[in-house]
């Protein structure tokens, strides 16, 4: 690809009865993102759920929009995550986990697998969370929740900065970037215009995109995205199944 390019999500059924928007990878774009795998916007309402499977070889982030998450592993974790809310875990050389809508009995979220350096692929398996992530900008027209960094206290083994941006009354944003990162803009809802780019975002697409420093972004009305670069890792990503080697 060039510089970016603009993709769409596909919509399809996960688990037992969930459904998720998949960005990639898909039909629509059957690539992966070094270092990113697999983002999902995920819809879960009681009794959908994801019963218990393995992961091995990537770390999940899950970062929730609205109602709340369960999440459940062969470490003895048991936790719910709430609006607002993150959980990450590292699969390492094998974790076997389940997922289901919490106490309001509906999820909506993010799920975002990011590869793991080859070095770390049989790492011992682990998991974090956070009740509510850092809001770093609340005014009238413009909120900016800060999900992942370098100073949020949930760390990855991948350099992952992540924000959940939310525009009001055509409101704007320049958001500077680590040019070294790869980059997801993925738009939640409503529609945006970027600067020096042609094509409009809408509802369930996305731009992927490397070597920016900035992006300037103005809601049509009022708009929710979430935006995630990473630090490439240079190396194959495979995919087989819930593994990634």
């Amino acid at each position: 690809m060039s510089n970016f390019e603009i993709i769409k999500a596909k919509e399809m059924g996960e688990g037992q009865g969930a459904n998720v928007k998949r960005l990639f990878p898909s039909r629509n774009y059957p690539a992966h993102f070094d270092p990113f795998v697999l983002l999902d916007e995920f819809f879960v309402e009681s009794p959908a759920s994801f019963p218990d499977h393995e992961h091995r070889g990537f770390e999940a982030v899950t970062y929730m929009l609205e109602g709340s998450f369960d999440h459940s592993d062969n470490l003895g974790n048991n936790s719910e995550v709430k609006e607002g809310g993150l959980q990450t875990f590292n699969a390492g050389k094998s974790l076997i986990h389940s997922e289901k809508p919490g106490e309001t009995g509906f999820s909506h979220g993010i799920q975002l697998w990011v590869n793991l350096p080859k070095n770390k692929k049989k790492s011992e398996p682990s998991y974090q969370s956070i009740k509510q992530t850092k809001i770093i900008k609340d005014e009238k027209d413009v909120k900016i929740r800060k999900v992942l960094g370098d100073d949020i206290s949930v760390k990855l083994n991948t350099q992952v900065d992540y924000y959940d941006i939310s525009l009001d009354n055509k409101a704007s944003i320049n958001q500077l970037l680590k040019s070294t990162h790869k980059g997801i803009l993925y738009l939640v809802e409503g529609n945006i215009k970027i600067e020096n780019i042609d094509e409009n975002l809408s509802e369930g697409k996305a731009l992927l995109f490397n070597n920016f420093d900035k992006l300037e972004i103005r809601a049509d009305d009022e708009a929710r995205m979430v935006l995630i670069t990473g630090k490439p890792l240079e190396q194959e990503i495979k995919i087989r199944g819930s593994f990634v080697e």
